[in-house]
């Protein structure tokens, strides 16, 4: 009896000490994960504040521009609009291209850091180039440019204060979520974009947390300033498996289209690169843009309004065949030359015109199935040319809403996994990091540099 009692009088300070660290173990955590928590939530609204001021103020600029430029023939708008932008990347070169090249370099090769002045140039390259009519569309610019401000915020001491290296990466990538959350009124499918186009194939959760809160703080932004409700609008439809074997189809169609989209905008730029006076090489493009939307001209600006009007109507083959050859030519010509516009549009009217010809075979007058068939194809072409399937899913469902989940999936994973090897944004491919956890290999490969 004394014996054990004298056993527990022995162990109970060794069980009293155990339970102690346990619980300061637990405070740790417990002030790590609120400190994180409070850090990026005020971080990231602010950031996403200023990338929902930028998609704005792009969207509005371009939207002006393209009004006061109406007079102007199309055979030559993109050309005004190539000079300009010319003059501007003197000033600042970074403002070239598409910019989703640079925005995986700068986050994953430097860090995140970008020029603060970019965030400004850039706007008024893309102003310039998508305001005079050359095809193109927005997510490059929003990267560049949400990312530029989010190095703004960076200079304040008060914030590098409360900053490691790494810390300004996830920041730049806040700002370029923020921005895309905005522009395509997608508070989520924005996050993840930003995220997962630097990744070859996964995604990493410590980046993606607060890009999404970014994403969604800057479309609450956008949506206080301007209307901010879905891009796209589609007739009612009640889905059916049996429509399911014409999704893989159509998404098997798109996804070989789509390689022959990158293919095509990387052998423009091969051809710009052989071409003289460097400087002039985005007026070069620009003019042969005028030439193809001047024949047809449905092919210019952006097209999401020819997007919509796929969704709803089918069209005869020649007038889809005539769209996606001017589509692709036209922004393989505009930005492969050097113009400053994004990709994820153009892709996105790629797959709607290949969806619209399969609904021409299959819907036999079914809006529901054409609007499914038209938004599988969307999906699978931005999965195919991105490489970007999670955010492709979750992009066209924001855009079109819940009930084309379905063929919204069905399209991304089937167009990721049949062009996942062909990539549209060329060199800057090799500065993807191949798995999730990556953050070592980025230090040393930005310490290199």
């Amino acid at each position: 009896m004394i014996h054990r009692s004298s056993c527990q009088r022995g162990r109970a300070p060794l069980s009293s000490a155990r339970s102690g660290g346990n619980v300061r173990r637990f405070g740790r955590n417990v002030s790590q994960v609120a400190g994180y928590a409070v850090k990026w939530s005020v971080i990231a609204t602010l950031v996403g504040f200023g990338g929902g001021l930028g998609a704005y103020a792009l969207r509005t600029g371009i939207s002006l521009l393209t009004r006061a430029s109406g007079a102007i023939p199309l055979w030559i708008a993109p050309a005004v609009g190539a000079t300009i932008a010319i003059v501007i990347y003197l000033i600042d070169p970074a403002a070239s291209g598409f910019g989703t090249d640079r925005y995986i370099e700068a986050v994953n090769l430097r860090y995140g850091f970008m020029e603060r002045k970019t965030a400004l140039t850039k706007l008024l390259a893309t102003i310039s180039t998508l305001g005079f009519r050359s095809s193109g569309g927005v997510e490059g610019p929003m990267l560049i440019i949400g990312g530029s401000i989010a190095n703004t915020i960076d200079r304040f001491p008060v914030v590098r204060r409360f900053f490691t290296v790494h810390d300004r990466r996830i920041l730049t990538m806040c700002g370029a979520a923020g921005a895309l959350g905005a522009a395509f009124h997608s508070p989520l499918a924005g996050g993840i974009f930003a995220v997962e186009v630097l990744y070859k194939a996964s995604l990493h959760y410590v980046d993606l947390f607060p890009a999404m809160l970014s994403s969604t703080m800057g479309y609450v932004v956008y949506s206080l300033i301007d209307n901010a409700d879905p891009l796209l609008r589609v007739p009612e439809y009640v889905p059916d498996v049996r429509n399911t074997i014409y999704f893989v189809v159509t998404a098997v169609v798109t996804a070989v289209v789509a390689i022959g989209f990158v293919k095509t905008f990387a052998a423009s730029r091969k051809v710009a690169e052989i071409l003289p006076g460097r400087r002039l090489r985005p007026v070069y493009g620009a003019l042969l843009t005028g030439v193809v939307i001047s024949l047809v001209p449905r092919s210019a600006g952006i097209g999401l309004d020819v997007i919509q009007h796929l969704l709803l109507n089918v069209e005869p083959w020649p007038i889809l065949a005539a769209l996606l050859v001017a589509k692709v030519l036209a922004t393989s010509l505009s930005v492969g030359f050097g113009g400053s516009a994004g990709l994820v549009i153009p892709a996105l009217f790629v797959g709607a015109v290949t969806g619209n010809l399969m609904a021409g075979l299959f819907a036999g007058g079914q809006a529901g199935l054409l609007a499914s068939l038209v938004v599988t194809g969307m999906a699978a072409a931005l999965a195919s040319v991105a490489n970007v399937p999670v955010a492709a899913a979750v992009l066209l469902v924001e855009m079109v809403g819940l009930r084309l989940a379905v063929p919204a999936t069905i399209g991304s994973v089937i167009g990721y996994v049949i062009a996942r090897r062909s990539v549209i944004y060329g060199d800057a491919v090799q500065y993807q990091s191949a798995f999730a956890g990556s953050d070592v290999r980025v230090r040393d490969r930005t310490a290199d540099h």
